[in-house]
């Protein structure tokens, strides 16, 4: 018997059994959609945190903060002045994995342009730090090096200051604004920034227009007198593929100035996607599903099976007596397998690509059923159908045929 007369009976065989083939086909159907959606799923959430990587700074940019300080702190801890300005020279200078390099200062100072008065952040940092994070000016311009180096009094506003401050963002060039009673004078409007996880989400990136960044140097003579301290550090190294050689760099060198591990550093990003850890909660379950209807299909393909095989024992012990081999009847009754697997991995696959729209429409996610996924899919189902028809293939293959013959 040919594989393909095989499959015709194992189709037969299907049919002549189609209850129970319906209940193999449900498990499969579930299985197999399920794994659909979530791989559907997974790509767009990867894309659309690639991209939020992307307009954050991008792979190999890592951020360098102050670790708490212990309730119980050394001599050592004591000794350290912790990350300061004079870190982010050094670093600038000497560490050969690092492309940029941008210290931060931060604080929530008042602003104010005649009757219009608000609170809100304000960041002191050099010209890398809108290299680094892909910042970009909708008019004027971000701060140069020669800012930092006369400590002068510019201003670069967030495109919602802006607005807020000016009603029209690209009014507000050369206009002057009130830093805790001290004028700046506006150089640059940021462009709006945004970005959505999902409709429903918000804009994660809204923080970025709420903001206005001066000179690091001003900073400190405006604000902090001669206390060089950084709220942050931020770095890019060379390539996307040597952040990991650049934070062991940087780890050493901060150690041996400080003479103790009184820093985090963390990648870009990290944190800062909340929405991102909920849909991989989401596509998790989805897994979870898939992988149980699947199991739950296989235990009853194996029954299935094994029924069959004992309902068909005087069958194949004849099939046996005129030649028929056991590899021969192990692959007819794995062809009966092979058509569940195949008819399941084809529905199911049709209904996780309607599943997958139905849910991308509904909370407007990216998503994409590619031909890898159909692929994985089919591929899980009749691995499945395999693994679970293996045994009751096995079995009818050893059957003694004198025995077959006796039976029932």
């Amino acid at each position: 018997m040919s594989f393909l007369e095989s499959l015709w009976v194992g189709l037969s065989e299907a049919r002549r059994h189609l209850g129970q083939t319906l209940l193999s086909l449900v498990g499969l159907v579930l299985g197999t959609g399920s794994i659909v959606t979530v791989l559907a799923l997974f790509g767009g959430q990867t894309k659309i945190t690639q991209d939020f990587l992307a307009e954050v700074g991008g792979l190999g940019t890592v951020i360098v903060r102050d670790r708490e300080q212990s309730e119980h702190p050394t001599a050592r801890d004591l000794a350290s002045d912790r990350l300061t300005y004079g870190d982010a020279r050094y670093l600038k200078d000497r560490a050969t994995t690092l492309a940029a390099v941008a210290p931060g200062w931060f604080d929530r100072l008042e602003y104010q342009v005649g009757a219009v008065h608000f609170t809100g952040p304000v960041i002191g940092t050099t010209r890398d730090y809108a290299r680094i994070n892909d910042i970009r000016p909708l008019a004027g311009r971000y701060l140069s090096d020669l800012d930092v180096r006369r400590k002068a009094r510019v201003i670069v506003l967030g495109w919602k200051y802006a607005d807020s401050l000016f009603l029209d963002p690209e009014r507000a060039l050369g206009e002057l604004v009130k830093l805790r009673g001290k004028n700046y004078t506006v150089v640059g409007v940021m462009e709006r920034e945004e970005f959505y996880f999902a409709v429903w989400s918000g804009n994660a990136l809204e923080y970025r227009n709420e903001r206005a960044y001066i000179p690091i140097t001003t900073a400190f003579i405006q604000y902090t007198g001669d206390d060089e301290h950084l709220s942050f550090l931020t770095l890019k190294a060379r390539s996307p593929t040597g952040a990991r050689a650049a934070e062991a760099q940087v780890g050493t060198m901060l150690y041996l100035r400080h003479g103790v591990e009184d820093f985090d550093i963390t990648p870009s990003g990290g944190g800062a996607n909340s929405d991102a850890d909920f849909f991989m909660l989401f596509n998790f379950i989805f897994l979870v599903v898939g992988v149980v209807s699947l199991v739950a299909g296989g235990v009853v393909i194996a029954n299935i099976l094994l029924a069959s095989v004992v309902e068909r024992v005087r069958e194949f012990g004849t099939r046996m007596a005129i030649g028929a081999t056991g590899f021969q009847i192990f692959a007819h009754v794995l062809a009966q397998v092979v058509v569940i697997a195949v008819l399941g991995g084809l529905i199911g696959l049709g209904l996780g690509t309607a599943l997958t729209g139905t849910v991308a429409h509904f909370m407007k996610m990216p998503v994409a059923v590619t031909v890898v996924i159909a692929e994985v899919a089919l591929g899980t189902s009749l691995g499945v159908g395999f693994v679970a028809g293996f045994y009751p293939a096995l079995r009818a293959a050893r059957l003694s045929p004198v025995e077959a013959l006796r039976y029932g």
